[in-house]
């Protein structure tokens, strides 16, 4: 079953929180898409990223977290975020990082076709570029662009034993302003499921998943100091 709940609004902490907790709550069997906003002005960077070199990224005013996935600085003022949290008895689960990154930036390009936008997946790395320390200052390989190749989506990831944990990020700033994101969250959930191969459903009780003493934990863990600076 792919899981696809309703939209949901976070500080910083709390959205990571909420999506590393996941990993510790969601059936072995089940995947589940969230789309999420942001309370606060927010920047996420990569759990390997240096602090110092992101923070002079940063604008004032923003609220920088670093995330429990790979990846570079994201801004999220003006973005469609995403996380897509996978079980471990999933078959998909097992498939190679980069078979699941591009299954699902294919499913994200195949719902902005379906919205109206024409987009299409990167080249490999090596006709992208080497990699960059904010996310969206060039393509990756299997990265969403437009036809003229401005990034319009990027992801990443992080794998468990419990699991698969990926978050991603659309530039709403590259996007018609009639964009309807309701309707690109149900095609994107759709195709979604089906290269997951799993049904689209809901359980009768969203609330064992979302544990309030795992979320609880995890935001001490995202709100710490130590944890912002680690690297």
């Amino acid at each position: 079953m792919l899981i696809i709940p309703p939209n949901a609004f976070g500080d910083a902490v709390t959205n990571m929180a909420i999506d590393a907790a996941l990993l510790g709550t969601l059936p072995p069997d089940t995947a589940l898409l969230r789309h999420y906003a942001w309370t606060e002005p927010s920047a996420t960077f990569g759990y390997t990223q240096a602090y110092a070199a992101v923070a002079a990224l940063c604008p004032p005013g923003v609220r920088l977290c670093r995330r429990p996935t790979g990846g570079g600085f994201v801004d999220h003022r003006n973005d469609w975020t995403y996380a897509l949290v996978v079980g471990r008895a999933v078959p998909a689960v097992d498939l190679p990082a980069p078979k699941i990154y591009s299954l699902v930036h294919a499913a994200l390009r195949d719902a902005l076709a379906d919205s109206g936008v024409a987009a299409r997946l990167a080249p490999c790395p090596e006709a992208c570029g080497g990699p960059s320390t904010r996310c969206f200052d060039r393509p990756a390989g299997d990265d969403v662009v437009d036809p003229l190749g401005t990034k319009l989506a990027g992801a990443a990831m992080r794998r468990t034993r419990e699991g698969l944990l990926l978050q991603g990020s659309l530039a709403r700033e590259c996007l018609p302003d009639s964009l309807d994101f309701e309707g690109l969250k149900a095609r994107f959930a759709g195709v979604v499921a089906a290269s997951l191969e799993l049904r689209p459903g809901e359980p009768d009780d969203l609330r064992p998943l979302f544990n309030a003493e795992k979320i609880a934990e995890a935001s001490e863990r995202f709100g710490d100091e130590n944890w912002l600076k680690k690297r």
